[in-house]
């Protein structure tokens, strides 16, 4: 199997499932395995949470600017990117979609993380007056 990867990415440590079940990731188009994965359960979502909340607050992301977050993001994008043709044909072979889809939602998921990076430090506090609907 190609894309064998039996561990979890908690805290940017990764670690097995802790009950150390895995799933056996199947290609739609042909029922073959492709992946073994690692099988969260319960206890390695609240290990998650906890991990994205302690990360939230940490000095490393709460004390960084506004425009220094934005960056990030538009490193994250440009990451997605470069890896798009790979992440277009695993998500193509996940969920058996055509890979032209998957390249365009590839490169819709590196859009969204550019408009956020964009927006990260646009935000005052106040709105854009509109026209009535």
């Amino acid at each position: 199997m190609s894309g064998d990867t039996k561990l979890l990415l908690v805290g940017g440590k990764q670690v097995p499932a802790a009950d150390g079940r895995t799933l056996t990731v199947l290609d739609p188009s042909n029922g073959t395995a492709f992946a073994e994965v690692a099988l969260a359960g319960p206890a390695d979502v609240d290990q998650a949470v906890a991990a994205a909340r302690a990360a939230f607050t940490a000095p490393e992301w709460a004390g960084l600017r506004a425009a220094d977050r934005g960056r990030i993001l538009y490193r994250i994008a440009e990451a997605v990117r470069s890896q798009g043709e790979r992440l277009a044909r695993l998500e193509s072979q996940d969920v058996g979609k055509p890979l032209s889809q998957a390249k365009a939602d590839v490169e819709s998921a590196a859009r969204y993380f550019e408009f956020y990076a964009g927006f990260a430090d646009k935000l005052g506090g106040t709105t854009i007056p509109s026209a009535p609907v």
